[in-house]
C-alpha cells in the first residue's frame, strides 16, 4: 500500500472548496470541523502525474492545446483492459467536466418543458442541470431494502410511458453506492430503446469498484441499444483530478452526436487545458497499480466505518457501498428533522452532505466522505458518535 495515502496534508489556504469554504457556505469556522461533504479526496496526486505536470509547467508556454494520439490511446487502452469496452476515437467529445456535457446533451435531445428523468436519491447537481435548462424534472424512486438499493423497473416503465424524453443514469450510483449489474444496466437500456428515450450514462465512478460482480458499462450492451446513448467518462474520481476538469463523452451514433458537436463548436469548446490533458494522459498510461492500491485503501476505510457503525451506532443503517468513497447513512431511526440532524453533526465537528440534497428519498440520511487518511476517518467517527449515539 502506498504510504502517501496515510499522509495528512493541510488543504487550507488553497482555495479548496471542501476545506476553505466550510465557513463561508456552511458556517463551520476554520480548524473546528472535518469536512465530509464535497466528493473529492484528501490524497496527494502521485508522482506519475506530478512529474509530467511539472515538465509542462517548466516549458513555460501555454497556448491552445489539442488531444494527441497518445491521449486518445491512453483512455482506449485503459477502458479495454479495465472494463472490456473498445472505445472508438470518433466517439470522443471532450468538455471541461461532466455537467456541461450533460446540460448540452439535454438541450440537444429535448425541448423546453420536456421530461428528464433521474432515479432518486441521486447526485444533487442533476436536479439543477435539468431545471436550469427549463426541462421538467421527473424522478423514479429506487427501492431501499435495508440499505440495499434496486431499480423499480415497473415505475421506470410507467414514467417512460408518460412521456420522458431523456434519462440521466448514474452508473455507478452516487450516493447509494450501487454498481449496477449487467442485467440491470441492460434492462435500463432496453427500456430506453423501447420507449425512444435518450440515455445519458454518467460513469465517472467506474474505476472505484468494490463489488463482487464488477462495473458494467452501458457501452457493453448490444449495439442496437446504443443508438440514442451518451456515456460520460473521466479521471476525476479515479485519480483525484476534479479541478483539472476534463470529461470525455462517448456517443456511438454519429448522427445523434451531430447537434452536440455543433453546440461544442458554438460555445468554443474545441481546445483544452494543457494541464488537464497532461494529467489525464499520464494517469491513464501509468496509474493502474496506484489505482488498485488506492481502491483497496478506500475499501478498507469502508470496512472501518462498517465495524464502527455495528459496534457504536447500531441504530444507524449502513450497507457498505459497492463503488465510490461516499458512505450513505440512514439516520431515520433517530426521529430527527433534517435541520436538527444537520445541526447535531455540525456541532460535533463533522460536515457531511445532508441527504435531503439528493431528493425527497434522501431525507433523514447523511453522505459521509471516506476519501481521507485513516487517522482522519477515525477522528470523524469519534465525532459522529457524539452526534448520533
Amino acid at each position: 500500500m502506498h504510504p502517501e495515502l496515510d499522509a495528512v496534508i493541510n488543504r487550507y489556504g488553497t482555495d479548496c472548496l471542501k476545506w476553505d469554504y466550510m465557513e463561508k457556505w456552511l458556517g463551520a469556522p476554520e480548524g473546528e470541523a472535518l469536512p465530509s461533504w464535497v466528493s473529492d479526496w484528501d490524497f496527494k496526486a502521485p508522482d506519475f502525474i506530478l512529474k509530467p505536470l511539472q515538465a509542462r509547467l517548466d516549458h513555460g508556454i501555454f497556448g491552445y492545446s489539442e488531444r494527441s494520439e497518445e491521449y486518445f490511446n491512453s483512455l482506449i487502452d485503459w477502458w479495454r483492459e479495465r472494463h472490456q469496452v473498445t472505445l472508438q476515437k470518433d466517439w470522443f467529445h471532450t468538455t471541461p467536466g461532466s455537467l456541461p456535457a450533460i446540460a448540452m446533451l439535454i438541450e440537444c435531445w429535448s425541448q423546453q418543458h420536456d421530461q428528464v428523468l433521474v432515479m432518486s436519491p441521486v447526485y444533487h447537481a442533476f436536479f439543477r442541470t435539468i431545471t436550469n435548462t427549463q426541462r421538467t424534472l421527473v424522478t423514479s424512486s429506487l427501492v431501499n431494502d435495508n440499505g440495499y438499493y434496486t431499480i423499480d423497473f415497473d415505475d421506470l416503465e410507467e414514467k417512460f410511458k408518460a412521456g420522458v424524453k431523456v434519462m440521466i443514469f448514474c452508473n455507478p450510483h452516487n450516493p447509494v453506492g450501487r454498481v449496477w449489474t449487467e442485467q440491470e444496466v441492460t434492462r435500463v437500456c432496453q427500456l430506453c430503446n423501447q420507449y425512444d428515450v435518450y440515455l445519458i450514462s454518467d460513469e465517472i465512478w467506474a474505476d472505484i469498484d468494490f463489488s463482487e460482480h464488477r462495473f458494467f458499462s452501458c457501452l457493453r450492451v448490444d449495439n442496437a441499444l446504443q443508438q440514442k446513448m451518451a456515456v460520460c467518462i473521466a479521471g476525476t474520481k479515479t485519480f483525484g483530478l476534479p479541478s483539472l476538469r476534463l470529461t470525455n463523452t462517448m456517443i456511438p451514433n454519429n448522427q445523434v452526436a451531430t447537434p452536440f458537436k455543433n453546440k461544442l463548436q458554438a460555445y468554443g469548446i474545441d481546445v483544452y487545458s494543457a494541464f488537464s490533458l497532461v494529467a489525464n494522459q499520464a494517469a491513464y498510461r501509468d496509474g493502474a497499480d496506484w489505482v488498485d492500491q488506492t481502491v483497496g485503501y478506500l475499501n478498507e476505510n469502508s470496512r472501518i466505518l462498517d465495524e464502527f457503525i455495528k459496534a457504536e451506532l447500531p441504530h444507524i443503517i449502513y450497507r457498505r457501498q459497492e463503488s465510490t468513497y461516499l458512505a450513505w447513512l440512514d439516520c431515520r431511526s433517530l426521529g430527527l428533522s433534517d435541520d436538527v440532524l444537520e445541526k447535531k453533526v455540525h456541532d460535533a465537528g463533522v460536515i457531511p452532505s445532508m441527504g435531503y440534497a439528493f431528493g425527497e428519498d434522501g431525507k433523514g440520511f447523511i453522505r459521509l466522505n471516506l476519501g481521507c487518511p485513516k487517522s482522519v476517518l477515525e477522528e470523524k467517527l469519534v465525532r459522529l458518535k457524539t452526534a448520533l449515539a
